[in-house]
């Protein structure tokens, strides 16, 4: 009798081995187009030290250096006991955040034109390709206490004495300012986990 009931559990642990091995190879496949799109990224920043610290942190791992996702609020039940990401989250300080975003990576169109500027500026170069901070501060962090006037302030005009140049002159930047604060606040707060970003579907 124990012999006859061993085939059917083998053959249940067997396909539940196959399954886990299957889905840890789609996993894995995942991670590999995510960093080969990453590492392009890195690839094609000037700055030789900026592209020395975008690979560091490609190689470290997805993600490694993101923030928590957990920072996203969730607002609805997925009914399987687990809740959805936020589609926008809000700060309690200003009321409705300035940017939309979902799965920590898609955008709304106002948010990826504010990623575009941060890379038509070059912002990275002393940031960092994932505003970490090199040469100059994490704006992962400056966020997080700057208020938005703050922020454009310091932007237009610079902190000459600590090495920021002023932006002020700069059509891009200066047309799209709004946009930048979006992108940067959305990184700070979270939501936004990782630097590159996609537009929503």
């Amino acid at each position: 009798m124990q012999s006859s009931s061993n085939p059917p559990t083998r053959r249940r642990s067997a396909a539940a081995a196959s399954l886990a091995a299957l889905a840890l190879f789609a996993a894995h496949a995942a991670a590999r187009a995510d960093e080969a799109s990453d590492r392009a990224y890195c690839e094609a920043l000037q700055s030789p030290s900026a592209k020395a610290a975008c690979l560091r942190d490609v190689k470290s791992g997805p993600q490694a250096s993101a923030p928590a996702p957990a920072a996203v609020k969730p607002t609805a039940s997925t009914g399987e006991g687990t809740a959805a990401p936020a589609a926008s989250t809000t700060t309690a300080a200003s009321g409705a955040a300035p940017y939309k975003v979902v799965d920590g990576t898609k955008v709304d169109a106002f948010t990826l034109k504010g990623f575009h500027t941060w890379r038509s500026a070059a912002c990275d170069r002393c940031h960092g390709a994932n505003q970490e901070g090199m040469v100059g501060p994490s704006l992962i962090n400056s966020l997080k206490t700057l208020t938005k006037e703050q922020f454009v302030t310091t932007v237009t005009n610079g902190r000459l004495e600590k090495g920021m140049p002023s932006f002020g002159q700069n059509p891009t930047v200066k047309e799209n300012i709004d946009a930048l604060y979006a992108y940067l606040k959305g990184r700070s707060d979270g939501a936004i986990t990782k630097a590159k970003v996609e537009p929503m579907p």
